[in-house]
């Protein structure tokens, strides 16, 4: 079966609910999944793929998620191990401020984004480079 290789972008609502787009244009529908959170979300855009070829009978390909978009408050449901407090400090934003971003009180000033988005790839960077020293005994 085709594999479509894709980006899917996460949006979080203030009722605490998520929503998973595939950006991939199909020719015949759009791929939307909805959840109590984000992984939620990004399950049931699967399922859709699922119900498509089973009760529509439509002839649908398999898709890889290749990158995922977030905003902030999907971005801390789907990774809830990562505290934002401890996050915020490293990312030297007001932990308050962020906080108020994941909840969806305020939105983020593209330059507050920009600092995010090089907090996230600085964490990155540093577990990459020290995970050879990573080992619990």
């Amino acid at each position: 079966m085709e594999v479509v290789r894709t980006s899917v972008s996460f949006e979080s609502a203030g009722n605490k609910s998520y929503s998973c787009i595939v950006e991939h244009e199909f020719p015949e529908f759009g791929l939307i999944g909805y959840g109590n959170t984000a992984r939620e979300a990004e399950e049931d855009v699967f399922t859709a793929l699922k119900e498509l070829r089973e009760v529509d009978k439509i002839a649908v390909p398999d898709i890889e998620i290749t990158e995922r978009k977030f905003d902030v408050g999907s971005f801390f449901n789907y990774y809830p191990f990562f505290n934002i407090t401890a996050f915020a400090k490293f990312a030297g934003i007001n932990a308050a401020q962020v906080r108020q971003y994941a909840s969806g009180i305020r939105q983020p000033t593209a330059q507050k984004k920009e600092q995010l988005n090089t907090a996230i790839h600085n964490l990155i960077e540093t577990l990459s480079q020290d995970s050879r020293a990573f080992r619990i005994d």
